[in-house]
């Protein structure tokens, strides 16, 4: 039997200013006019993903050991294998993945002020002189097909830092985390309707941390399986363990129902 229980993650906005308007409060900062330092993750397309990356770190992803990964155009992080689904669904699934936003992205138009493309990079954090953390940008993406009347700036980060982005030292550190630019759409016209997914999926059918799922314009929020508005996500920024799922300490916790945001999740 599945027991539901509640996963959280850290919320808070970064308020620093920065060139690229669509990019303001990323937490790696990104501006579309100077792509210095970062490598273009793959040629324009739709449904497409890079080969597989292998990673200069080791990233713990639900209590395993990951060493590569695939970046999809779609709006995730895969292991294993690449994904081109381009019609999101709730979680859990049967693939692990890191969804900042699984939706039907579409970067084959070149007009338009940001890049429309996907980029990555890695860090070194803590100053070693070795990259132990991989920053992938979604800059100013459209959707399918080759709209760029709105669109989306997002950012995952994940690191071989246990505690990289918070937390004790070794036990329950954030080791990865989702921030956002301007959001301003959520589904593609060949996803039939289907909202957005926000979240991580260990890919065994039951363990999963679902933030929330998008299909409108608004702020609107209720909880991480209630269709809410995409306007929710900007400026946003979520640190959580990816590798153990475990609750931070309370005091650093906005909780569901008190105010702040959870996010849903099972575990074994």
């Amino acid at each position: 039997m599945k027991n539901t229980v509640s996963a959280a993650v850290i919320l808070f906005a970064c308020g620093s200013a920065f060139a690229d308007p669509s990019a303001l409060n990323l937490h790696f900062p990104f501006n579309s006019a100077d792509t210095t330092g970062w490598t273009q993750s793959m040629a324009r397309n739709d449904d497409g993903s890079t080969g597989s990356i292998a990673l200069p770190f080791t990233f713990c992803f639900y209590e395993q050991d990951q060493t590569a990964l695939f970046i999809n155009n779609n709006g995730n992080l895969t292991f294993g294998s690449s994904f081109g689904g381009f019609t999101p669904t709730g979680f859990p699934t049967g693939l692990a993945m890191i969804a900042p936003f699984w939706a039907d992205v579409d970067t084959r138009n070149a007009t338009g002020a940001d890049t429309n493309l996907v980029w990555h990079k890695f860090v070194d954090l803590d100053g070693d002189n070795a990259d132990d953390t991989l920053v992938v940008t979604w800059d100013g993406v459209g959707s399918f097909p080759s709209n760029n009347s709105e669109v989306n700036t997002f950012q995952v980060a994940i690191s071989g830092i246990r505690n990289a982005f918070g937390g004790p030292n070794g036990i329950g550190g954030l080791n990865a985390l989702f921030s956002f630019g301007d959001m301003n759409w959520t589904v593609g016209t060949a996803s039939g309707g289907a909202a957005a997914t926000v979240g991580i999926n260990a890919g065994n059918g039951i363990d999963f941390s679902q933030i929330g799922r998008f299909d409108h314009d608004g702020t609107d929020y209720n909880d991480p399986n209630t269709p809410a508005g995409v306007q929710f996500l900007n400026g946003q920024t979520y640190r959580f363990d990816a590798c153990a799922g475990e609750v931070p300490a309370p005091g650093a916790l906005a909780l569901l129902g008190l105010g702040g945001l959870v996010a849903g999740r099972r575990r074994r």
